[in-house]
C-alpha cells in the first residue's frame, strides 16, 4: 500500500508545475462556440485552407506546404495544384462521407479526421478504395492508428494493412505546419489563424502529453511502482463510473423536495437509460452509455396513448438536463423492454407540448424539446460543467462530497430557472 501512496504522491509533485498553454489570442471565437470539439467544423476550416480557391485568398500556399511538409509526398507542380479540388464531406455512398477529399489528374487523397468521435465498422477500408497514388490519411489527436474494427471490410473480408494508412496528428503535424504558416500572413487573417491554432492546441492538449511523460517516468522507477500503476489503472474506470452514480444519487436526493412543486414523478416503469443500470459500467468502453435520471411530468397528456413528457438529467460526456418525449408503447430498439424515445419531434407534438411548456424554450433537437448545461447555456467552459469522459477539473472536483452537494444544489437552481420554471 505504501508503494501506491508513494507513486501517487510523486506523480502529483512531478505534474503540478507543468505550465498550461499560453494562448496566442486573448479572445477566441473557436472557444466561444466550442468549435474545437466539433470535428465537422474543424474539418471545414481545414478544408478551406487546403482549397486553392478557399476564402483565405492565399491560393495554393497551404495545399503546397501540406502535401510537402505534412504528407511528405513528392513535389507537385504549381499548375497541378491550381487544378486540384479539395472537397469537404465527400459522399461515397448513402451512409459514408470522407471528411476531406483531395483530387486532381494524378492522385486522390482521402483524409479521415477523428477528434473525439469513435470508429465505424469498415470505415478505413471503404475510404481507402477512393485513394489513387496515395495512402489513406488518418488524422487524430496524437496520430493513433485505426483499429482492426475500422480496417476490416464491413460484413467480413480482408484487413486493410497499416502500411496503406498514413497516420498524422493534430498535436504535432497540423500544429507545426500551421505554426510555420503564420509568417507573412495579412494581419486580419493572421488573427484568425492564431485562433485556429489555439483550437488545434486545445484538441491536441500538449500538456496532457507532458503529464503522461511524467507519469511514465515515475512508473519506470521500479517494478513495484510499475505494478502499482497497473493496479491503479484497473480501478480507475470503476472509480469514475462510481463518481457518475454518486452525482446522480445526489441529484435524486435533492430533487425529492421539489417534485410536488413542478408536478413531477420519478419514472420507474421502463428504467430507460437509468443511471442505476449495470450497462453504464461500460461508459468508458464506448462513446457514451447515456446514464440519466427520468421524471414524468404528470399533467402532460398527448393525443397518442403512451406518450410521456419527461424531465431528464443526463450525462452524454457533459452533464445536462432537459425535457424530452418518451413512448411507452413503442417497440424497443436497444434492449429496453418497455418503450423508446420519440426522435421525431413534429410540429404537432411541439404544439401539444406547448400546452405544458412555455413556447419560448421549445427548441427541438433530436428527442429534446429543450435542454441546457448546468451553466444555463448550450455551451460550456471546463470550469462550469463536468465532462466525465475527459474528467475535466469540474468533474474531478465532485469527488469531494461537500463540493458535489454544493454543485448539484447550484445546478438544480439553474435547471429550475431555465427549464422547470417554464412548466405551465
Amino acid at each position: 500500500m505504501e508503494t501506491y501512496r508513494d507513486l501517487l504522491s510523486q506523480i502529483h509533485t512531478n505534474c503540478k508545475n507543468i505550465p498550461f498553454h499560453k494562448k496566442l489570442s486573448a479572445y477566441n471565437i473557436f472557444d466561444v462556440l466550442e468549435i474545437q470539439s466539433r470535428e465537422v467544423i474543424m474539418c471545414r476550416f481545414l478544408t478551406d485552407l487546403l482549397n486553392p480557391e478557399g476564402m483565405h485568398g492565399c491560393g495554393i500556399r497551404f495545399l503546397k506546404t501540406f502535401i510537402r511538409d505534412v504528407l511528405k509526398m513528392d513535389p507537385v507542380s504549381d499548375t497541378l495544384l491550381l487544378h486540384t479540388e479539395v472537397l469537404k464531406e465527400y459522399p461515397i455512398d448513402k451512409e459514408r462521407r470522407i471528411d476531406i477529399f483531395i483530387r486532381n489528374a494524378e492522385y486522390q487523397i482521402p483524409i479521415e479526421v477523428k477528434i473525439y468521435a469513435g470508429e465505424q465498422e469498415g470505415q478505413c477500408s471503404d475510404y481507402f478504395e477512393m485513394a489513387q497514388n496515395s495512402r489513406l490519411i488518418y488524422l487524430t489527436r496524437f496520430g493513433t492508428p485505426p483499429s482492426e474494427y475500422s480496417r476490416k471490410k464491413k460484413g467480413g473480408g480482408n484487413l486493410l494493412p497499416l502500411g496503406q494508412i498514413q497516420c498524422i496528428s493534430w498535436a504535432e503535424d497540423i500544429y507545426r505546419w500551421l505554426e510555420g504558416e503564420l509568417q507573412n500572413l495579412k494581419e486580419s487573417f493572421r488573427a484568425v489563424m492564431e485562433q485556429y491554432l489555439d483550437a488545434v492546441h486545445s484538441i491536441a492538449d500538449e500538456r496532457e502529453k507532458k503529464v503522461a511523460d511524467k507519469v511514465i517516468e515515475a512508473l519506470y522507477e521500479s517494478p513495484e511502482k510499475f505494478l502499482a500503476g497497473i493496479e491503479i489503472e484497473k480501478s480507475m474506470k470503476k472509480a469514475k463510473v462510481r463518481l457518475i452514480r454518486q452525482v446522480f444519487e445526489e441529484f435524486q436526493q435533492q430533487m425529492q423536495p421539489i417534485l410536488e412543486k413542478y408536478g413531477l414523478e420519478l419514472e420507474k416503469d421502463s428504467g430507460y437509460y437509468s443511471y442505476q443500470d449495470s450497462q453504464h459500467d461500460k461508459f468508458y468502453d464506448c462513446y457514451s452509455t447515456y446514464p440519466g435520471l427520468n421524471y414524468v411530468v404528470k399533467k402532460a397528456k398527448f393525443q397518442k396513448a403512451g406518450l410521456e413528457l419527461w424531465f431528464r438529467i443526463e450525462v452524454e460526456c457533459n452533464l445536462f438536463a432537459g425535457f424530452c418525449l418518451f413512448d411507452k408503447e413503442a417497440s424497443s430498439k436497444d434492449g429496453f423492454s418497455k418503450g423508446y424515445q420519440v426522435d421525431d419531434i413534429t410540429d404537432g407534438l411541439k404544439q401539444e407540448a406547448s400546452r405544458y411548456l412555455k413556447k419560448e424554450i421549445i427548441l427541438p433537437e433530436d428527442w429534446w424539446f429543450a435542454w441546457c448545461y448546468p451553466n444555463g447555456k448550450r455551451h460550456c467552459e471546463e470550469a462550469e460543467v463536468p465532462d466525465f469522459k475527459q474528467m475535466n477539473s469540474c468533474a474531478v472536483s465532485l469527488v469531494d462530497k461537500t463540493a458535489r452537494r454544493e454543485y448539484v444544489k447550484r445546478a438544480l437552481a439553474v435547471f429550475e430557472r431555465e427549464l422547470l420554471g417554464w412548466l405551465l
